[in-house]
C-alpha cells in the first residue's frame, strides 16, 4: 500500500480480494448446508437480498479491520524484508484463495445438481 499512489486504492483492492473468496466460501457452505441439512427455504430474490447485505458487510467488516490502527502499516513491516521467493508465493496463495473459492463453489454446485439431486 504504501508503494501505490494513493494508499486507499490499495486497500480497498486488498479488501476486495479477501472478500469475494470469503464470500464464495460462505456460499458454498450455504449450499451444503441448504442440500443436506435443509436449513432454509427463501425466494430467489429474499435470498439475492439478503446475500447482497452479506456480501457488503464482509466487505466493510474487512475495511474497517485492516483500517484501524494502521494495520496496514504493521503488514508492510512485517513483510518488507521477504525474499523475492516468499513473494511469489505469496501472490500464489492469494491467486489460489480467490480463484480456487470460486472454483470449489462452481464444483460444489454442479456436484449437487448432478450426484445428489438437485436443490428442492
Amino acid at each position: 500500500m504504501l508503494t501505490t499512489p494513493n494508499s486507499d486504492l490499495a486497500l480497498n483492492g486488498a479488501v476486495i480480494y479477501l472478500s469475494i473468496g470469503l464470500l464464495f466460501n460462505s456460499i458454498t457452505i450455504d449450499l451444503l448446508l441448504n442440500k443436506f441439512f435443509k436449513l432454509h427455504s427463501m425466494s430467489g430474490n429474499l435470498f439475492m437480498t439478503i446475500g447482497l447485505c452479506y456480501a457488503f458487510l464482509i466487505y466493510y467488516i474487512n475495511y474497517w479491520y485492516f483500517k484501524r490502527d494502521n494495520l496496514y502499516l504493521k503488514i508492510e513491516e512485517r513483510f518488507s524484508a521477504e525474499s523475492k521467493r516468499q513473494k511469489v508465493l505469496g501472490n500464489i496463495f492469494v491467486f489460489v484463495f480467490v480463484v480456487g473459492s470460486v472454483i470449489f463453489f462452481m464444483l460444489t454446485g454442479y456436484l449437487v445438481n448432478k450426484y445428489w439431486g438437485g436443490f428442492k
